[in-house]
């Protein structure tokens, strides 16, 4: 049987997980040597005492101080894996490596002797034509072509136009004769130069100006089936002997009668405009003097 202190001990350890500083004092006292307070063994007449577990438990004692730090246990098994850190920031560019020292330059071997030329290599068959490429785009030179030939076609046109007027205008005068592409007609009056030019010019048209032989005979029919000399519209006012159209321009055809033009007249001023004969021929006379009107259109 234990001693009672010893079984008290160990009942107080029971019942509380750590004791205070003075009781491991006390407990060391105690246990250093257990006879000084209880007689190891009973007298031989006394009764058997009990082992202490019977009794109530003791008034709990007040907390000690905590004990000192404990040794450090042992490392734990690692943990999970942390997450992926945000990535840092660049760090400084390193210094400049020093520039390596340049090895010796290798001496230049012997060339070698060139070798011969090869054989000439077989013609290769001729490839067939390509195919046909696709139409392109009008070239500029045909446009300009059909551009010209729109123009020659409003030209064509207007001259039509011009055809019709002067047989509309030509209606004024009963009789009239058509030489390639004018007409002359006659209405039978005689008049001064300058008053035959005005009928003509009222009409629309000019007095008659026979630029080849058939224009001129188609004027010689009207003079003689009136029986009458009549005016041209050519003179040379502007200049003595210088017979010129109403345009300005210079006789590109005449048919003068031997000997003129001549400017003489008995009695009379110069001659400064033209007449026409029953023959065809060309004579120059006053320009006071009346003639049959015949105007061209």
């Amino acid at each position: 049987m234990l001693p009672l202190p010893l079984s008290m001990l160990l009942l107080l350890t029971q019942s509380q997980s750590f004791l205070g500083e003075e009781m491991d004092v006390y407990s060391e006292k105690t246990l250093t040597d257990p006879c000084t307070l209880v007689v190891c063994a009973p007298p031989a007449d006394s009764l058997r005492g009990h082992d202490g577990r019977d009794g109530k438990e003791g008034p709990q004692g007040e907390k000690g101080d905590p004990g000192g730090v404990g040794a450090p246990g042992m490392p734990g098994s690692p943990g999970p894996a942390g997450l992926k850190g945000e990535r840092g920031a660049p760090g400084e560019p390193g210094a400049p490596g020093s520039a390596g020292v340049a090895g010796p330059v290798g001496a230049i071997g012997p060339q070698g002797p060139s070798g011969a030329m090869g054989p000439p290599g077989l013609k290769g068959d001729r490839g067939g034509p390509g195919e046909k490429g696709a139409k392109g785009e009008t070239s500029v030179p045909e446009v300009d072509t059909l551009r010209q030939r729109m123009r020659n076609l409003e030209g064509e046109v207007q001259r039509l136009r011009n055809i019709v007027t002067q047989y509309r205008k030509a209606v004024l005068f009963p009789d009239g004769l058509a030489a390639g592409e004018k007409i002359f007609k006659t209405a039978g009056a005689v008049k001064s130069y300058s008053d035959a030019w005005q009928v003509c010019r009222e009409a629309e048209g000019q007095l008659a100006s026979p630029r080849s032989a058939a224009e001129n005979d188609a004027v010689t029919q009207l003079v003689r089936a009136k029986n009458k000399h009549a005016y041209l519209s050519m003179n040379d006012m502007s200049r003595e002997g210088r017979f010129i159209y109403p345009t300005g321009e210079s006789l590109v055809y005449s048919n003068w009668a031997p000997g003129e033009p001549n400017n003489r007249a008995k009695d009379k001023g110069p001659e400064n405009c033209l007449e026409i004969y029953s023959d065809g021929n060309w004579n120059d006379i006053e320009c006071k003097e009346e003639r049959l009107v015949i105007c061209e259109f």
